[in-house]
């Protein structure tokens, strides 16, 4: 009998590299987005249309259909004796619950165990928490050590996110009305947060600069760098930061996370400068910045 293999899968939310979903063998389930009637495909060669579209159009989202989810969680289950599906927030999305529909009559048929996980972030926190599981499933951590790690992973990141106008949040029903009016003075701009698998406002500054100066400041408290008091080594964290057709401030805001986390003695796994999907992107608006904070504490420095 054959080594056992566990399958794993993840939704386009996940922001990170197409590269790095290769190198984890992991399968990747496209979201949708919308401008008009027609309809593209949230993955990384799409990104790019999307972003120059959302400078002058409006868009709608939606998560994968039934017969798509289907079609990825069949394909992972030939040969495989378990899947495992790490997902975005419930509370952002419908697309783990549709995931979880399709794996119980795929499981009914087949007899597969396939367990769904919501993640209960998005963007890079997913990313990194599906990442841990690959490396653990890698170096032969069972599928329920990798959940449990994933698990952790996810429940201990943080994502901190800078938008243009919040209207585009609130279209979308992730932030509701009074929180949307936050923000519309001149020069205003609101540090969002996910907070429960939920978007909130955490404060508004004045500026853009300051803007990019919060979100850097709170990614590394977040992370665990010390405010005061002696510098000691910390458990290694990884940073994503996502833009929205902001490449070079993105890569500023990296350049500043590495420099500061330097200075704190603070080791970074990975640091990914990548596009937001699609999907995030329709929500958030063009000029949004946001900077996804994980504790990976060593578990995704070696190759898989």
């Amino acid at each position: 009998m054959g080594a056992k293999r566990t399958a794993l899968v993840t939704d386009s939310t996940w922001s990170l590299p197409t590269a790095l979903a290769r190198q984890l063998r992991l399968a990747v389930i496209p979201l949708h987005v919308s401008f008009g009637s027609r309809t593209l495909c949230d993955c990384e060669s799409e990104v790019p249309h999307i972003t120059e579209a959302l400078r002058t159009r409006a868009a709608t989202t939606s998560q994968p259909t039934p017969g798509e989810i289907a079609a990825v969680l069949e394909e992972v289950a030939t040969g495989a004796d378990r899947v495992v599906a790490i997902h975005l927030s419930g509370a952002l999305s419908g697309t783990c619950a549709a995931v979880g529909n399709a794996a119980a009559a795929l499981t009914a048929s087949t007899g597969v165990r396939i367990d769904v996980v919501d993640s209960r972030t998005v963007g890079g926190a997913l990313g990194y928490a599906v990442a841990v599981a690959a490396y653990a499933l890698a170096t032969g951590v069972d599928a329920d050590g990798a959940i449990a790690r994933a698990r952790e992973c996810a429940a201990t990141s943080r994502v901190f996110l800078t938008v243009s106008d919040l209207r585009h949040l609130q279209r979308g029903g992730r932030v509701r009305a009074p929180q949307a009016a936050v923000g519309t003075a001149l020069g205003i701009k609101p540090i969002l947060h996910l907070q429960s698998g939920e978007i909130r406002v955490l404060e508004s500054v004045r500026g853009t600069r300051k803007a990019h100066q919060q979100l850097v400041s709170r990614a590394l408290v977040a992370a665990g760098a010390p405010t005061r008091g002696p510098r000691e080594p910390r458990s290694p964290v990884s940073f994503a930061v996502h833009h929205v057709g902001e490449a070079e401030e993105a890569e500023s805001l990296a350049a500043r996370l590495r420099e500061a986390a330097a200075e704190a003695d603070l080791a970074i796994d990975r640091l990914d400068v990548t596009p937001m999907s699609g999907v995030l992107a329709a929500h958030a608006g063009p000029g949004a910045l946001a900077i996804a904070v994980a504790r990976t504490r060593g578990l995704i420095h070696t190759s898989p």
